[in-house]
């Protein structure tokens, strides 16, 4: 490609949905070539035995074809990652199948805190209809034909390491959401000079909100319970069913719970917080010390487990 092509590939919960709304934008220098349903329709979705990477490649050849000199070409997905509710184990096949598509990518590989993202994953989980508690959601009892929640998932180095392994190592770059946070600008000019966009001259402070209303941690056994007279991604076919989640008697439930009656009174209750930091206590050490290792202490990762 005469353009350049960044893959950003997630993971979940990193601010994803920010950067695909807020920053890969054209006036920015970027254009997202492809969305959730083409990353689904080439690469997440599509059949090991009858993946081609000619397909997706010349798709977004021919929709890169229309982006300025001096822009980036993007593909944004958390999908590349795998399924966060199911281990993510395939996320070494989704790497390889773009690396096959697009040897020369440039590769943005986001990431947070292991206490922090997996009390989100979890709130995510419930927007989508599950119903299991964390104790229940995090410890699935494992079988030989049905896939549940993994914490290695969550080591990042693995990953880290595969795709530096793949594309190289300075055409992957790591941004943790902390660093995103405690220095946006600074940030997101290393990475458009990473990623060879020339046109890129900053942001707006409007473009720098995250606008991703959630409701409440004290809400979530409420809300997984109203997932139970819900349907939903996890279950379409409730025995009744008073909406659909994240709508109908969930959004509901949520709006109520959001109240200040309910705000004051609960606040402070982090069920799903508190028991990520029994459950996961010392899980992430050794990972988090081989990413400080492998990306050779140019990041921050002081608030890593």
């Amino acid at each position: 490609m005469t353009t350049p092509l960044l893959l950003h590939i997630g993971y979940h919960k990193t601010a994803t949905t920010w950067m695909q709304k807020q920053l890969f934008l054209p006036e920015h220098g970027y254009h997202q070539v492809s969305g959730h349903e083409e990353v689904s329709r080439y690469f997440t979705d599509i059949h090991g035995l009858q993946f081609d990477h000619e397909v997706p490649r010349d798709a977004i050849l021919e929709a890169s074809s229309e982006v300025p000199k001096g822009s980036t070409a993007v593909i944004s997905s958390e999908l590349l990652v795998g399924n966060p509710f199911f281990g993510g184990r395939e996320s070494d096949v989704y790497a390889e199948r773009l690396h096959q598509a697009f040897p020369d990518a440039y590769v943005l590989i986001t990431i947070r805190a292991q206490d922090k993202v997996l009390r989100s994953i979890y709130m995510q989980y419930v927007s989508r209809g599950g119903t299991m508690p964390p104790e229940l959601f995090f410890n699935m009892p494992k079988t030989a034909s049905f896939p549940a929640f993994s914490a290695t998932h969550f080591e990042y180095d693995w990953l880290i390491a595969h795709y530096r392994k793949l594309f190289g190592d300075d055409k992957v770059l790591v941004l943790p959401q902390e660093a995103l946070q405690g220095n946006m600008d600074q940030s997101i000019q290393d990475l458009a000079s990473f990623c060879a966009n020339r046109n890129f001259k900053g942001i707006s402070d409007a473009k720098k909100k995250v606008r991703m209303a959630s409701y409440p941690e004290y809400a979530a056994p409420f809300l997984r319970r109203s997932n139970y007279f819900q349907k939903s991604v996890l279950d379409p076919n409730p025995l009744v069913s008073f909406g659909t989640t994240p709508g109908g008697l969930y959004k509901g439930v949520g709006f109520l719970l959001k109240g200040p009656f309910f705000k004051k009174a609960f606040d402070s209750y982090r069920p799903v917080s508190r028991y990520v930091a029994t459950e996961f206590s010392g899980r992430f050490t050794e990972s988090n010390q081989r990413l400080r290792e492998l990306l050779g202490g140019e990041l921050d990762l002081s608030k890593y487990p």
